[in-house]
């Protein structure tokens, strides 16, 4: 059972402010630790430190400790960062140095006394410079502790008084020094802003200035505000999953919305800060999604750093995965440095058609190279990873030094076309690339996670994302087109099976905690208001109802035109749906940006344009307010996997309201069905049938480890609910633990 109570100790970083992870064992400190850097294991003073932290009831209940975080880049002044930061609502931040230092040779402890001051003296500029008066006691003090102190417990003088900064040698100093910075209990506003402020999510791209009419008036430009606001900060899951650095393979995952795109782009700009001689390479396959990662990027980078840009032209290539002379992308530069002659994409579609034709490229290349390739960079960071297959991801670890990439891959993006990730498979090839095994890589760093699941979705509410799984597998339909593999692969989604397991042929209840779909639009509007959908007698029946209800939206709502997305799922008929559209918009004074009149674009929208797009083009992209339009073609195919994939990816660019419209759908199954999930209270019920079942990359360590975590959170869950104090919840979580010994050994 050890082993399950380090799990506890080491992985729960992912729980909420309000949701600490307790102590798992009597005397034993409530501290959360982000270890975010391999150098931590060869690091023994550190090591001490921690284990000093550890040892002693220090009342450390909801404090974090990061390990070589934050990260500040002073214009022509170096790198500064502590060896650990300790956020507490009890000791406010500390800042420690730690060094194994045992002599003061060289004015060694001067140097480092300046060093830890200088550190602190930057923390307090960022923290000083907040808006938020509860963080501030006048204009020019915090209105909490920020202290540092060096740890030095190999330095065998105790003649050191003229050194500035507090010295710290045993537990005896460390006593004395907490002791010290201890006061009056921080609320959890001060807590979040400051994690906010030193973890760098106030760089997540701001909510859009938006005309809202008197703040009691409950319009969708008042709700999109408080939705914008919601998503515009990192939570304890996502954070832990930016910050963690590791010299090695890490794979990030979690479904649509769950923040991965945000997630690579802050683990790209601390690459970049920390390691501004690297060459990093960050690639995916939306081309529309250029500008939106290198805005971010930038944001992080600036916000991390002095305020300058981040070297885009030489060490940050932000790169479409294909390429071509106009455009540099990784498979069309990787051809060029290895002297190959790139194959055209109108090539490669004749040999294999447009569906298989990138895949088809990757594979030439390898033959052509037997798989090995000049390693370019010495980080490669992949969005988007369901997307592409082996190949590329082969190609993409033969460019890079030793095994450095990271990859956000969706769980359900493309359930319905291919099977789950299995990296063994995914990184071996026939000239001679072994596997990648990360539950076996993970037993090298106990405290740091190389397969992250992210389970909270921020794109959708509730009911738009469990209506999108509900219409994708087929759920309510006579056939079930599709499933997951068992209960552990539907919980790694975000999902309670309300079952003890699922089994063939029994009736299975599957619902999503509110907890995993946090957006609050549920709160001020009905399911009835959030998706509605309209039953067209004819082609300009329906143009003239998409119209008047995005005009409807602008005018009435208080949404802006590029809060709009139209996304057509009749691909044959998508050119004349944006046309007709267009027209009428314009008539209406509101423009549009319609992407079907532009095979290649690098951006998706344009301020105050209604956007236009297809499927394909829409996918990684996501609005206020979205309409899935010619959904009449989705009967002839309603048993294609294909078909119910791009009905998914329409459905889930909604982060508020959903329109579904088309010719006389009000008595086909897309409606049937989704009546059906309305009436079940968004829930999915339905007797488990064979089916394409999805393989999951799973070991039974794995599936023990996330089953034992869940389980964890939603115990703790219930305690608060039921008013239990924090002292209760940690003496029920210590039993709870050692009655849970037998069931996960």
């Amino acid at each position: 059972m050890d082993k399950y109570r380090n799990i506890i100790k080491l992985k729960y970083k992912n729980f909420e402010f309000d949701n600490k992870l307790k102590s798992k064992e009597k005397n034993m400190s409530n501290l959360i630790k982000n270890i975010l850097s391999q150098e931590y294991y060869q690091d023994a003073s550190a090591m001490q430190l921690v284990e000093f932290l550890e040892e002693t009831n220090y009342n450390l209940e909801g404090s974090v400790l990061y390990y070589q975080f934050p990260i500040i880049r002073e214009f022509d002044d170096g790198l500064y960062y502590p060896t650990f930061m300790l956020v507490s609502p009890m000791y406010g931040v500390i800042l420690f140095l730690v060094d194994s230092v045992s002599r003061d040779r060289n004015s060694d402890l001067e140097k480092l006394s300046e060093k830890i001051l200088r550190i602190e003296e930057l923390i307090f500029s960022r923290l000083i410079k907040s808006s938020n008066k509860k963080l501030k006691s006048g204009r020019r003090n915090l209105s909490f502790n920020l202290s540092s102190a060096l740890f030095l417990p190999n330095l065998e003088s105790d003649n050191y008084e003229d050194i500035e900064a507090c010295i710290i040698k045993n537990h005896m100093d460390l006593n004395g020094f907490l002791d010290e910075a201890r006061e009056q209990q921080l609320d959890e506003e001060v807590m979040n802003e400051i994690f906010s402020i030193l973890d760098s999510s106030s760089a997540i791209i701001k909510p859009k200035e938006r005309v809202i009419e008197g703040e009691e008036i409950i319009s969708k430009a008042h709700i999109l505000r408080k939705l914008e606001e919601e998503i515009a900060v990192f939570d304890s899951q996502q954070k832990y999953a930016a910050l963690s650095q590791l010299n090695g393979p890490q794979r990030i995952r979690g479904l649509a919305g769950s923040g991965k795109t945000i997630i690579l782009c802050m683990k790209a700009a601390l690459l970049h800060l920390k390691y501004p001689e690297k060459n990093i390479l960050y690639t995916f396959m939306t081309k529309s999604l250029y500008d939106y990662i290198e805005l971010l990027i930038t944001r992080f980078y600036k916000v991390l750093g002095d305020g300058n840009l981040p070297d885009f032209g030489n060490k940050i290539h932000v790169l479409h995965a294909w390429g071509g002379e106009n455009v540099k992308g990784v498979y069309y530069s990787t051809c060029k440095k290895n002297d190959v002659e790139p194959i055209a994409f109108s090539e490669a579609a004749k040999s294999v058609g447009r569906g298989d034709a990138f895949n088809y490229i990757c594979e030439q290349l390898l033959e052509a190279t037997s798989g090995t390739l000049n390693k370019e960079y010495d980080y490669v960071l992949i969005d988007e990873g369901q997307d592409f297959k082996p190949s590329f991801y082969q190609i993409c670890r033969a460019i890079v030094q030793n095994d450095c990439l990271v990859w956000g891959y969706d769980d359900l993006q493309n359930i319905f076309d291919v099977k789950m990730q299995n990296t063994m498979d995914t990184f071996k090839n026939k000239f001679g690339a072994k596997g990648i095994n990360l539950a076996e890589l993970q037993k090298q760093h106990l405290e740091m996670d190389n397969d992250i699941v992210l389970h909270r979705s921020y794109r959708n509410p509730k009911e738009i994302l469990v209506t999108a799984h509900a219409l994708g597998f087929g759920i309510y339909s006579d056939i079930l087109v599709q499933t997951l593999e068992n209960k552990e692969h539907w919980e790694d989604v975000g999902y309670k099976v309300n079952n003890d397991e699922i089994v063939a042929g029994e009736l299975i209840e599957i619902e999503r905690p509110l907890s995993n779909s946090p957006l609050s639009v549920s709160r001020y509007c009905t399911s009835d208001e959030i998706i509605q959908y309209y039953s067209a007698s004819n082609f300009d029946d329906e143009v003239g109802w998409i119209a008047n209800e995005i005009e409807s939206s602008i005018k009435n709502d208080g949404l802006r035109p590029d809060d709009i997305i139209v996304i057509s799922l009749d691909d044959r008929h998508s050119k004349g749906y944006f046309n007709a559209l267009a027209a009428l918009l314009y008539s209406k004074g509101i423009y549009t940006n319609n992407l079907s009149a532009n095979y290649y674009v690098k951006g998706f929208t344009e301020d105050e344009k209604v956007t236009l797009s297809t499927v394909y083009k829409a996918k990684g992209h996501e609005a206020a307010m979205v309409f899935v339009i010619g959904c009449d073609v989705f009967e002839a195919k309603k048993n294609d996997r294909v078909m119910r994939n791009k009905l998914f990816t329409g459905l889930t660019r909604a982060k508020a309201w959903l329109r579904i419209s088309g010719l006389e759908i009000e008595e086909g199954s897309l409606i049937t069905e989704f009546k059906k999930v309305v009436e079940s209270g968004f829930k999915l019920r339905f007797i488990h049938k064979e089916a394409y079942v999805i393989n999951r990359d799973l070991q039974e360590a794995h599936i023990k480890k996330a089953k034992f975590r869940q389980e964890i959170n939603n115990f703790i869950i219930m305690l608060k609910e039921a008013g239990y104090t924090d002292k209760e919840i940690d003496t029920q979580l210590n039993q709870f633990i050692k009655d849970s010994e037998d069931k996960y050994e």
